[in-house]
């Protein structure tokens, strides 16, 4: 028997080996790309330090009978409840001052589950709130954005 022209089994040998690594490569990256994405995550949303600091003002809150009366019947006619301005407080000064130790840019109370369609003037902040599933027995949730362009939440209340 003659062996006649045996280069097509090197040529299909070699695609498909190529085939094979350009195979493992992809899914390499892909695999990479959604390990980075979670890690981007898990350092802008819901840090520990974050939720140390939005604990202190949850503590605020509880503390003072006027303002978490002011935010509950506030939270029946919206969605949510700005905090920011510091307006529903007995003790504004002393909010203003925790506010600017903690570096917190934006804050609102909400209930615990928030609808989808709720926006806010700051897209990163609304791209956060929907990522917020509302579990959990707790009745409101506070939310805020940090100035190091971290986000947390905190759920609280009866």
């Amino acid at each position: 028997m003659k062996k006649i022209n045996r280069m097509g089994f090197m040529l299909a040998e070699t695609l498909l080996v190529t085939a094979f690594v350009a195979g493992v490569l992809i899914y390499a990256f892909i695999q990479f790309t959604n390990l980075n994405k979670n890690y981007e995550y898990s350092y802008m949303y819901n840090s520990i330090n974050e939720l140390y600091l939005l604990e202190d003002v949850k503590d605020y809150i509880l503390s003072d009978n006027n303002s978490l009366e002011k935010i509950k019947s506030g939270l029946i006619s919206s969605d949510y409840v700005e905090l920011n301005d510091c307006s529903i407080f007995t003790d504004k000064e002393y909010c203003k001052k925790l506010f600017d130790i903690i570096n917190i840019d934006n804050i609102i109370v909400a209930n615990n589950y928030i609808k989808n369609d709720v926006t806010y003037h700051d897209e990163d902040f609304t791209t956060f709130i929907h990522k917020i599933n509302g579990s959990g027995d707790s009745e409101y949730r506070l939310i805020a954005s940090f100035k190091n362009s971290t986000y947390a939440t905190l759920r609280f209340g009866d």
